[in-house]
């Protein structure tokens, strides 16, 4: 009984190990098809973009600036500074007052940060 249950956990054992080899496999010939496609020119620029932005620090930061207001309000409501909320508003104000080319600008490139094409956002939103 003993031999049979250490020949079942050997078993086991062998086809983990036979799956772990066979994935390193299955990911070095997907990283090889992925290579020769980009050398024939079937892969977009944006993915070969989105793959060389893996280390940059651009998500990051559009989603610092973007949380700002979000802890200036609770921090204001915790420290008891009311005014912090108003002079929020008055730069949220301001900033509505900026030209129309600025603000697309902005969205279009905090839309790419984040992987968002903005083109096909705007065909959808005009398709309607």
């Amino acid at each position: 009984m003993i031999w049979s249950l250490l020949g079942t956990v050997a078993k086991g054992a062998v086809d983990v190990m036979k799956t772990k080899t066979e994935t390193k496999k299955l990911l070095a010939k997907a990283e090889q098809t992925h290579a020769i496609k980009m050398a024939e020119g079937k892969i977009d620029y944006e993915i070969a973009a989105q793959k060389n932005m893996k280390d940059s620090w651009r998500d990051e930061w559009f989603t610092i600036l973007l949380s700002i207001p979000l802890v200036i309000v609770f921090i204001s409501i915790f420290a008891n500074k009311p005014e912090w909320v108003d002079k929020l508003k008055e730069g949220f104000d301001t900033l509505n007052s900026l030209p129309d080319w600025y603000i697309y600008a902005l969205m279009a490139a905090i839309a790419s940060s984040f992987g968002i094409k903005i083109t096909d956002l705007a065909i959808k939103k005009f398709k309607k």
